[in-house]
This record gives C-alpha cells, structure tokens and sequence, in this order.
C-alpha cells in the first residue's frame, strides 16, 4: 500500500498513492484540445439523508482532467506523470 504523497507537476496536484490509471481523451467535436485524464481509486463516503434520517454509503468516482492544445503535449505529460508514478511506487515497494 503506498503512503499518500502530494505531487505538483506540470499543473496538476495531486496524491499520488490514489491514481489508478492515465488516459488521453482525444474525442471532441471541435478537434483543438486532447484531455489528459487521471483517474483516482474508488472510494466510499457516507452521506447524511435528512429525509430518512440515515446515512447512505455511496461510491465516489474521482478523475482529472487537463486539457492541452495538442496531442504530443498531452502524451509527453502523461508519460512524466507515469514516470512520477512508478518511482513512488517502487519507492514503497522497497520500503
């Protein structure tokens, strides 16, 4: 299990021990940006309801997303931020 660690890089913060995967969107309608998407581990929060008085355990599906002019650009941030990853993981691996 890793040990949170907050990382800035290349405009985006975040803990790198929640990632769960990288993704580059290239569909849109107007073809002038590709999103890096960084998608977070699922998690669990409970939420009050006032209506019944109770707590409700709901699923939490996190993602980031930065937009970038061009597709190289994007690719070469989404390999930086794999790069960051698997040293943080490898860091906890030898720990």
């Amino acid at each position: 299990m890793l040990k949170p660690e907050i990382i800035t890089h290349g405009g985006i913060t975040l803990d790198v021990s929640q990632i769960k995967s990288f993704q580059i969107d290239t569909y849109n309608p107007n073809k002038r940006s590709h999103i890096l998407r960084i998608e977070l581990k699922s998690r669990y929060e409970y939420l009050y309801h006032p209506g019944t008085k109770e707590y409700d355990k709901v699923l939490i599906n996190d993602f980031i997303e930065q937009p970038y002019a061009d597709y190289d650009t994007a690719a070469v941030h989404r390999d930086e931020w794999q790069d960051i990853w698997e040293q943080c993981l490898q860091e906890s691996l030898e720990k």
